[in-house]
């Protein structure tokens, strides 16, 4: 059933941008163990082409005294339709929401935008109470309501779906629709990779925040990055050509504490790999490119060598590093 508003709703709030800003900015979030089956849940509904995965245990965050710096620094610039929704609803999102998993699919496929699903607690019938007595418009699929942060008219509209009272699921409308078209058996998911259920599992459990690209999308999220301050001698597309996935999780503090494993076709491409990212983090700090303190530290502490298929990356620095990783010129990647 279809609602008709006969005054203005909320004007339309695009998805936050930079899903992750490169290679070295993917990873932005501490170690603590628990068990995390939203990330399991979201394989099971996520558009097998999805190519880039992020989980955030919200619960575990909150309970770090670092919170309100980790909450400053990220949870707005991604999050903040899903939390302002919520808001608009009655729901405390700094309460209420325990785990977020977001998805993103590449420019190719049109899916440009964020999705994603949330575990916690929330109060669908209320959210349908509102919607029918302010007669604001929203739509059925697959047996779900469908609300709209927004006039729901326009592309990038988010739109919102509660599948029961601990389980949500949001994007823009194409994505969410696929999303429900998934979970009904109309379309295949993302668990239906081999691959990467593998790589979700050995990263669950690993951080409250942790995360999977594939190739293809590293390689475009890692190009600013890697062509800051100066010409590259390989293209970046070239360089990530053979790497299957980009895994990355980081312990949080007053020191940031980062491991990105990259994961190549063999040993003989790692080898390579691991070579011109040396070569690149020298260049760049004699070059003096990194002229912000932050930055200098995290290419400091970076170390980079290979393991068998595997291109392992550790990297230390200050907090006030990842404002200038998010701000810089590596800080513009995915919507």
């Amino acid at each position: 059933m279809d609602y008709n508003s006969p005054e203005p709703v909320p004007p339309s709030v695009k998805v936050a941008p930079a899903l992750w800003g490169a290679v070295f900015s993917l990873a932005l979030f501490p170690a603590v163990l628990s068990g995390q089956g939203a990330a399991r849940d979201a394989l099971a509904s996520f558009p097998a082409d999805t190519q880039q995965l992020a989980y955030v245990n919200l619960a575990q965050l909150r309970s770090m005294p670092e919170y309100p710096q980790i909450r400053r620094r990220l949870l707005d610039r991604q999050l903040r339709d899903f939390q302002e929704f919520l808001r608009s609803m009655g729901t405390d999102p700094d309460k209420d929401v325990d785990e977020v998993v977001l998805g993103w699919r590449g420019e190719a496929s049109g899916g440009a935008g964020l999705f994603g699903r949330a575990e916690g607690r929330f109060d669908p019938e209320r959210v349908r109470r509102f919607f029918v007595q302010q007669q604001l418009p929203f739509r059925q699929h697959a047996g779900l309501e469908l609300y709209a942060y927004g006039a729901g008219e326009n592309p990038s509209d988010i739109f919102f779906a509660f599948f029961n009272s601990s389980s949500a699921a949001f994007g823009r409308l194409r994505d969410l629709e696929e999303i429900l078209d998934v979970r009904a058996g109309g379309r295949p998911a993302l668990d239906s990779n081999a691959e990467f259920v593998d790589w979700e599992a050995e990263l669950e459990g690993s951080s409250p925040q942790w995360g999977i690209a594939t190739g293809k999308a590293a390689a475009s999220q890692a190009a600013p990055w890697l062509a800051a301050g100066g010409k590259l001698a390989v293209d970046p597309g070239v360089m990530f050509n053979p790497v299957r996935a980009v895994l990355y999780r980081v312990d949080w503090g007053s020191t940031v504490n980062a491991h990105i494993v990259i994961l190549c076709q063999d040993s003989d491409t790692a080898g390579s790999l691991s070579a011109l990212l040396n070569v690149w983090r020298d260049s760049r700090q004699r070059g003096g490119t990194a002229a912000t303190p932050g930055l200098n530290a995290l290419l400091q502490g970076l170390a980079i060598q290979a393991s068998g298929s595997r291109v392992e990356l550790t990297a230390s620095g200050p907090m006030e590093a990842i404002d200038q990783v998010l701000h810089g010129p590596m800080g513009g990647g995915a919507p």
